[in-house]
């Protein structure tokens, strides 16, 4: 009998620690990790000036890098910093636009798998839009810094990670140069807007030798000139954009 027991012990005890190694394999690590990828979009334009308006529609690609915690994290504090440059052409309209930003928040844990948290954070972008008038040439530089609030949610399956991000930037004291071939130049304020973004991601094979980070989003922005002048007349952009993300994480 006490071979048996013994036995069963041993048996026992072996499957027990097999099992907790193997949950301590599958737990998800929580801390900071970089991800470099590519990413493209399609936008809608609208560029209304004076008595004109113009629309257009126009694909970008890209890439991104970002580093911090903010697909990771369980509790406490969470941040990330990132960077992404792009460039979309069609036909004579064209695009070049870069972007960085940081973010820092709080996350609590509903329960062992859910978790919310709030964000706040600044950045710095650059847009410069060429678009097709047909009649004459023009260039529209914008440059804002903006500052960023937003609320996430993660939710933890076996190997993946999924994040929803709502939220808002708000520019500061951006400016705009606009030139228009025979007509001149001005740089001017731009009006502070309020732009609001969406985001969903997954950060898929978690616990795997190649981690994946794929994601789409969403984001309305406006550029309005703070003043008048001959040459910007009243111009407003509005833009529509649709993106997705790929990349690995490490």
């Amino acid at each position: 009998m006490s071979k048996v027991f013994a036995t069963l012990l041993a048996s026992t005890s072996a499957a027990t620690l097999l099992a907790l190694s193997s949950n301590a394999m599958a737990a998800p690590d929580t801390g900071p990790i970089s991800t470099l990828g590519i990413l493209g979009s399609y936008n809608d334009f609208k560029l209304e000036g004076g008595s004109k308006s113009d629309k257009e529609h126009l694909g970008e690609g890209g890439v991104f890098y970002n580093f911090g915690n903010k697909m990771t994290a369980e509790s406490g504090l969470i941040y990330q910093a990132g960077i992404e440059a792009k460039f979309g052409k069609k036909n004579d309209n064209k695009l070049k636009e870069g972007q960085a930003d940081l973010d820092l928040g709080w996350r609590a844990a509903l329960d062992a798998r859910n978790f919310v948290d709030v964000l706040v954070g600044g950045g710095y972008t650059w847009t410069r839009y060429e678009p097709d008038t047909g009649d004459y040439d023009m260039k529209l530089t914008n440059k804002s810094p903006f500052a960023k609030a937003a609320l996430g949610y993660n939710h933890q399956f076996d190997d993946v990670t999924m994040r929803v991000e709502l939220g808002a930037r708000h520019t500061i004291n951006g400016r705009a140069r606009l030139k228009v071939d025979d007509v001149g130049s001005d740089t001017v304020d731009l009006k502070n807007r309020t732009n609001p973004y969406a985001e969903v991601n997954f950060l898929m094979n978690q616990n795997g030798s190649l981690p994946v980070m794929a994601g789409v989003y969403y984001t309305h922005t406006e550029y309005k000139l703070d003043e008048d002048t001959p040459v910007a007349d009243n111009t407003k952009l509005k833009r529509d954009e649709y993106g997705f993300k790929v990349g690995l994480a490490f």
